[in-house]
Parts: structure tokens; C-alpha cells; sequence
């Protein structure tokens, strides 16, 4: 049995300007944090030719070509697994649609713990690459790169998305305690808002030349947001997140807007300093930061920790 867990993250700045259309034009770059909630998944031999799938669903199957779940079916094409296997993924919080990066975190881990399972030794870095083809270039979805990569690759990091479909993942150093001193700051609370992310990178997409000033402007914001953090200025970072947050909001519909202007209006400024949708901006997660009245918040939300780890192989008895 191999089991792989893998982080899911959260982006602060530069969300968007990961996508294809966006980074072709114009450099791409982003800032994001792997983060301690997970998703395992679970790869083991079977001694028939089935292949047996654990999700949300349950399948079995004889061959590839009968496989509904078309990530885990990329993903073995891909890496040449025909039959043999059982895999079975676990998330520790909901994950559909949380603005998390959830589904390219279960793409990489999964395609971590399938090149185990076959005898292949590959990078974060590679991982990330190979889970970006199954997603976008296999399967089709509108989306960028910077889940897979801030899943596969841990810590709190800026990475860059070149035209030539190169990318670059430089670590932003833990000085003087600067992960102790966010993760003292920040909280994730749910909206309770489900939307498709991929339905919505889809509408922004199609709407590309509306956004690609928006995007501009929020690429050029990463660099003197990463100042701020290195030097903690955080009354700098606030201000940083509330302006990409206005600028994020934006790029979403107007229904959708206003169900998230709700949620962000009752937390800011009575608890929170300031906030942002995570992800695609559809619902999902807001990652928020703290103000001194915080303590008087009384609703479930979660702490964060950044992962340093990245998706790493926690057991494996094939060895």
C-alpha cells in the first residue's frame, strides 16, 4: 500500500494571471502558501485485473477506458497503469469547490502515489508538470497552473509563469518568524457558496479582453506584496489584500458578488482587518485577516498553518 498526502493552498496575491491567455502575453506570477489540510490518496495492488476507484463514488471497472472519474483516468493513462489497482482519496475538510485548489491538489498526489507505485522517482517540480497535462491538456479544464504547483511544491513561495510555458517557484525564506507571525493572523471561513471553478475561469476566459488590464494590474501588485510580507509590514499586507480584493471581485458575476460582498462586509471591519475570496472567486473559502476584535467572533473557522512539506509519500510498504 502507498498512501500520499498532499496540502492544499491558499493564494494571497495574483490569482488569474496563471492562465494560459494571461502569461503568454504578460509575465505571470503569483503568491501562495501550501497549507495543513490534506487530501490522501491510497494506491494499492490487487491480485485480480480490476480497478477498483474510492471517491465520492465507488467504481469498478476491467479497463481505463471504463472509467468515469477522468483525472484518475488520465492520470493512469498518462503514467501506463492498465488494471491491478485499487485507489481510494480522503480530503480532511470538503473540498469540492473551495476555492483550495482541491482538485489539482488530488491530481498531484495522486499522480505522486501512482509513479510510487510503479517504480518512478519524480520531483515536486516534475509532479506539478505532469499534473498540469492531465488537467489542461488531457482533460480540458480552463484553468491555470498555480494549484498544482503550490500543492506539489510546500511552504510560502512566489511562482512565475513564463510564455514558454516554463515556471520558476523561488521560496520566500521564514525570517524572523514570518510563518508564525501570519498564521497568527490569518483564519479560513467557509461562504457555504459551492460554484464550479472551472465554470467560472471558463466566463472570465471568454471574457479575456475585459480582464487582461485587471490581470495587469494585480500581476504587478505581487512583487511589492512579497516586500511587505519578507519585511512583515502588515499593516502594508492588509491594505494589499483589500486592493486585490476589490479587484478581484470584479472579475466575477454580479449575483455571485454580491452573495460574497455579504459575508466579507460581516466580518470586516467588526473582526477582520481585511479578506479575500479564495480561488476563482466563486464561493468557497475567504481567507481573512484578524483585527484586535477578533476574539469576539463566534462562528466555525479554521486556523492555518503553512505546510513546508509540500505532497510527500507518508507510507509505502512496497519498498
Amino acid at each position: 500500500m502507498i498512501i500520499s498526502r498532499t496540502p492544499l493552498r491558499i493564494s494571497f496575491v495574483g490569482g488569474g494571471t496563471d492562465m494560459k491567455y494571461f502569461y503568454q502575453r504578460e509575465t505571470g506570477m503569483v503568491i501562495s502558501a501550501a497549507i495543513d489540510k490534506y487530501i490522501y490518496i491510497i494506491v494499492k495492488k490487487r491480485f485480480d485485473k480490476k480497478i477498483v476507484l474510492n471517491y465520492s463514488k465507488r467504481e469498478i471497472v476491467d479497463s481505463t477506458s471504463e472509467i468515469r472519474h477522468q483525472l484518475i483516468k488520465a492520470s493512469m493513462e498518462l503514467l501506463g497503469i492498465e488494471d491491478s489497482i485499487e485507489i481510494t482519496s480522503i480530503a480532511d475538510i470538503p473540498s469540492e469547490g473551495s476555492g483550495l485548489g482541491s482538485s489539482s491538489s488530488f491530481t498531484v498526489g495522486l499522480i505522486n502515489a501512482l509513479s510510487t507505485f510503479i517504480g518512478k522517482n519524480l520531483n515536486q517540480k516534475e509532479i506539478a508538470r505532469l499534473a498540469c497535462i492531465v488537467e489542461i491538456e488531457i482533460c480540458k479544464s480552463p484553468i491555470g497552473k498555480q494549484d498544482q504547483y503550490g500543492a506539489s511544491i510546500g511552504g510560502l513561495k512566489k511562482i512565475i509563469f513564463n510564455s514558454d510555458e516554463s515556471v520558476e517557484v523561488s521560496q520566500i525564506k521564514n525570517h524572523n518568524k514570518l510563518y508564525i507571525n501570519l498564521e497568527s493572523n490569518i483564519i479560513l471561513l467557509n461562504s457555504n457558496i459551492t460554484r464550479s471553478a472551472s465554470k467560472i475561469l471558463k466566463k472570465q476566459k471568454d471574457n479575456k479582453s475585459d480582464n487582461i488590464t485587471n490581470l495587469s494590474s494585480i500581476a504587478s501588485q505581487v512583487e511589492v506584496f512579497e516586500e511587505h510580507l519578507k519585511n512583515q509590514f502588515f499593516d502594508k499586507i492588509i491594505d494589499d489584500i483589500h486592493e486585490y480584493w476589490l479587484k478581484k471581485k470584479t472579475l466575477v458575476s454580479t449575483n455571485v458578488k454580491n452573495d460574497l460582498e455579504d459575508i466579507y462586509n460581516k466580518m470586516v471591519p467588526d473582526f477582520c482587518a481585511a479578506g479575500k475570496i479564495c480561488g476563482a472567486g466563486g464561493g468557497g473559502y475567504f481567507l481573512f485577516f484578524k483585527n484586535d476584535n477578533f476574539a469576539n467572533f463566534n462562528e466555525s473557522y479554521f486556523d492555518v498553518k503553512i505546510d513546508t512539506m509540500g505532497s510527500v509519500i507518508i507510507y509505502n510498504n512496497y519498498i
